[in-house]
């Protein structure tokens, strides 16, 4: 089968290669590609800035999901034909008390691997398999928009932090911003719209183009420039540029 690979931490090295079936011991679920998304963190492995490989020099990129299900296995939660999209993290062997719990992306050992980025094959081939534990159904009515799953969890998480921050006290948010209009930061706002906040506010350099059009298309209001310069203080910020400054 065909997958791109890469050697981490030697930039030009991602290619697309012949690579073995994936092995069984990688899940009991066969699932056939449908869609693969890139982002900052595959750009960063592929310019040799990111990643921990395999045992192997290669090992196939890829960590945001969509497929398939062509064969099953032994699982019953999953059938011919649904479509998944793969957890991406998984806990480490010790565990630290974060994984023995669950929360696999709070891992304080850092012995945790993730599939395409640290020492775990990723979802950039035409097949590859998942335990069943780790994959997750989509709805057929997302169709392609099922591969936005992975990073819309990013953003979750965030949402997930905030909440329960501002809940330590008596808070009733009405206010938000998002700094930056990438593909994250419109996940974002998207989501604190469908959350019920009714100020969402995002914050970007550009100041035409199509970011202040999907910005606007969302419901939120769009605003270029400095985050000192607004004309309002926020009741919490999702930073989402990446760009400190």
């Amino acid at each position: 089968m065909k997958a791109i690979t890469v050697e981490p931490k030697k930039p030009g090295t991602a290619r697309l290669m012949d690579m073995p079936e994936p092995d069984l011991r990688d899940g009991s679920i066969l699932v056939e590609a449908i869609a693969v998304g890139v982002c900052g963190t595959d750009v960063e492995i592929t310019e040799g800035k990111y990643g921990w490989a395999l045992r192997t020099i290669t090992f196939n990129s890829g960590h945001e999901s969509l497929g398939r299900v062509i064969d099953p296995g032994t699982s019953t939660a999953f059938k011919k034909g649904d479509l998944v999209v793969g957890i991406v993290r998984r806990p480490d062997p010790v565990p630290c008390p974060n994984c023995a719990v669950g929360e696999w992306d709070m891992c304080r050992n850092g012995l945790y691997t993730e599939r395409g980025i640290k020492e775990i094959h990723g979802y950039m081939s035409e097949r590859w398999r998942i335990e069943p534990e780790y994959a997750v159904k989509v709805d057929p009515s997302l169709g392609i928009l099922g591969v936005l799953l992975e990073p819309t969890t990013v953003v979750t998480k965030a949402m997930e932090q905030i909440g329960m921050i501002g809940r330590r006290s008596y808070w009733e948010p009405k206010s938000l911003l998002v700094t930056g209009a990438g593909p994250i930061g419109l996940l974002a706002a998207l989501s604190l719209k469908l959350w019920g906040i009714s100020e969402v506010h995002v914050l970007d350099r550009m100041e035409s183009g199509s970011k202040p059009d999907l910005v606007r298309e969302l419901g939120a209001t769009y605003h270029s420039g400095r985050v000192a310069d607004l004309p309002f203080e926020p009741d919490a910020i999702i930073e989402c540029t990446g760009v400190g400054r």
